[in-house]
């Protein structure tokens, strides 16, 4: 079992009997070790990532993957691929056996290509495309949260309720991760016995947002938050002094934050309720919800992770399957209600 990240690229799993890879998660890791295998190549490189809040590193392999896991070769799809095998991980309290890389195989490492794009360049995809819907529990538990990772396609029809707002993005050089241009950030609220009110930061050519699946947080530009959580009624100081617990029943549909994607206001907007963004737990409270937004700690740069992506059906959509051909976008789609988070459900 690999988690999903699209905030890499390389695609790597624990080498067999790594001294170096902790494993405090309660998940038993299968490891992978060349020897297993009559199929396994080294690729004479090593490979080094530095992520935000770990460290993996390991040589890069290519052997022969396939879907669905388990499968006989001739009852699923098998094809040849490149990955890190990890002798070192600082990923201790994942579980799970590795990382799928999702990003742009420009910044892989130890010579590797991300899954979904060996795939598109094999043509064994029927669509440029992937798809997450992440289930409705915010933290695995016994039962089943039914969530659903799809590659090659999308299931918008069964999942979201209406269109799906596209978001492209940003244009560069070469594409490394899912990045889009952020214009400005709009927080309303209304306090009590008061009229609702609006605040619009914007952001102009700099403004920038990295959609990140391997993030638990939503951070957003370190010149914005201030104001954004006066707009909504709360204030960050005091919740980042611990002066104020926030309060689930604070999340409400009083209030909402919208993100203006691309460089004008006519360009497309993904916008969110409080009760959206209330996730139980905080301070080890039943009755407090994290802080909807974090600090990314970089001016015009906001960081989304699965606090907002959980929200959505989305839809990664490379454009074509040739890399001279790209025109990614991010397609954003309201859920149904039987598939909103639990505790994001309409009464």
């Amino acid at each position: 079992m690999l988690h999903f990240d699209t905030g890499s690229a390389t695609t790597w799993v624990v080498g067999k009997g790594c001294l170096q890879c902790p494993n405090g998660s309660g998940y038993e890791r299968v490891g992978y070790a060349t020897a297993d295998s009559s199929t396994g190549v080294n690729l004479g490189i090593y490979g080094y990532i530095d992520y935000t809040g770990g460290v993996t590193s390991g040589p890069g392999m290519a052997d022969m993957f396939g879907l669905p896991a388990g499968a006989p070769g001739e009852h699923g799809l098998r094809w040849n691929q490149t990955f890190m095998a990890a002798d070192q991980s600082s990923w201790q309290f994942i579980p799970a056996d590795g990382f799928l890389g999702l990003a742009f195989s420009t910044i892989a490492e130890a010579g590797a290509t991300t899954l979904v794009e060996t795939l598109m360049k094999k043509d064994l995809l029927d669509e440029p495309r992937f798809a997450i819907y992440y289930g409705t529990e915010f933290n695995t538990t016994s039962s089943d949260p039914a969530g659903v990772f799809t590659i090659g396609g999308s299931h918008e029809d069964r999942y979201t309720d209406g269109e799906l707002t596209y978001v492209p993005l940003r244009q560069e050089a070469e594409f490394q991760v899912w990045r889009t241009n952020l214009s400005s950030i709009t927080g309303m609220g209304k306090l009590a016995g008061q009229k609702s009110r609006s605040t619009t930061s914007q952001l102009g050519e700099y403004g920038r947002a990295v959609f990140d699946t391997g993030s638990g947080y939503f951070e957003v530009p370190a010149n914005v938050i201030d104001d954004l959580y006066e707009s909504i009624g709360m204030n960050w100081t005091a919740i980042r002094h611990g002066d104020h617990i926030p309060l689930c029943s604070e999340f409400n549909s009083s209030w909402s934050v919208t993100l203006n994607f691309g460089e004008s206001e006519t360009d497309p907007k993904v916008t969110m309720t409080g009760e959206q963004l209330a996730r139980p737990g905080f301070a080890y409270r039943d009755d407090a919800c994290y802080p909807p937004f974090d600090d990314s700690g970089v001016e015009d740069l906001a960081l989304i992770g699965t606090p907002m992506l959980h929200q959505f059906y989305t839809v990664f959509d490379f454009g074509a399957k040739e890399v001279a051909n790209y025109s990614p976008r991010i397609g954003f789609g309201n859920l149904k209600d039987e598939f909103r988070p639990y505790f994001a459900r309409g009464a």
